[in-house]
């Protein structure tokens, strides 16, 4: 990129009047708290709680360095007490909110183990916002003052401690990640952590052509996956159409046989019949022989004893 295009980009982030973040992630990850040290004071309601505290999408204003900021905090992902039907209608309402769209995704994890649900989080703000939302989202990283426990860095933490799923995810969202220490007291350095965090923010817009995530590219990806559901349909009927197809040739294929078995088995019956009557025949000719052979053999003495006469 031209350092005429910076300028130019940076003239488009300066002219903008707001910075508009959308917080993302799963149910106690942090996300109310982390939108609280965005603005500077307790707007959002954070609760440690194993249900969604935000059931609706939530929007605040506040200033960073005399930029106002506005931020949307969504319904906690694989919340129990809502479907993901419903945290997906629900979240895509902050594209309304922050209208014309949202600069940034915020993905909000915490700093420890990663759980399956977690490893999802992408997948399913992918399927709400599209394939595009990735170049929009930056992982934020929670509970910060852990890895001060432990003396590690950000950078230190994902190299060694985060599994091959969790740098996969990283590395899906461009590398783009910042830390909070929500605990912190500290005035000077919580404005610090927040400063960072804009100027990552900022990074993102330039890197989007000083552009926002907008409800066009919201609609083309419902009209792309209308389209791939529409393919899908028609797929599926034609398969449904072959597979009763299928089912019709082979009912046939078996009707054919059942009447040529039905046929063998009339034909075989008439031959056991015949062949019964013509036992029948033969025995009853067989006993007649029996009864009448000795009238013969009587006649044939009568006439062989006139003859000697």
């Amino acid at each position: 990129m031209s350092v005429v295009q910076d300028q130019i980009d940076d003239l488009k982030i300066s002219l903008n009047i707001s910075l508009r973040i959308v917080l993302i992630g799963k149910t106690g990850s942090g996300k109310s708290s982390s939108g609280n040290a965005v603005l500077g004071w307790s707007e959002f309601k954070s609760d440690l709680s194993q249900t969604s505290v935000t059931k609706l999408c939530q929007k605040a204003q506040g200033r960073v360095e005399g930029r106002r900021v506005e931020v949307v905090d969504t319904p906690g992902l694989f919340d129990s007490t809502m479907s993901h039907h419903e945290v997906n209608e629900e979240m895509l309402k902050c594209i309304s909110l922050l209208a014309p769209g949202p600069h940034v995704f915020l993905l909000v994890l915490q700093i420890g183990r990663f759980t399956p649900e977690e490893k999802e989080t992408l997948n399913l703000i992918m399927k709400a916002f599209g394939k595009d939302a990735q170049k929009f989202t930056i992982i934020l990283f929670t509970h910060g003052d852990k890895l001060e426990d432990y003396g590690l860095s950000l950078e230190e933490f994902i190299q060694k401690k985060c599994d091959d799923s969790c740098k996969k995810l990283i590395s899906d969202c461009g590398n783009r990640c910042h830390v909070f220490n929500n605990k912190e007291k500290d005035t000077e350095r919580k404005y610090i952590q927040v400063r960072g965090l804009i100027k990552k923010i900022d990074d993102v817009v330039r890197a989007n052509g000083g552009g926002c995530y907008t409800n066009e590219m919201l609609q083309e990806m419902k009209r792309k996956m209308e389209e791939m559901e529409e393919k899908f349909k028609q797929e599926m009927q034609k398969m449904q159409q072959r597979m009763e197809e299928q089912r019709d040739e082979n009912e046939k294929v078996l009707q054919e046989r059942d009447n040529e078995l039905k046929e063998l088995k009339t034909n075989i019956k008439r031959e056991r019949t015949l062949r019964e009557e013509e036992q029948k025949n033969c025995n009853l000719f067989f006993h007649n022989i029996t009864i009448i052979g000795p009238y013969f053999q009587k006649c044939a003495k009568m006439n062989q004893s006139f003859a000697q006469k």
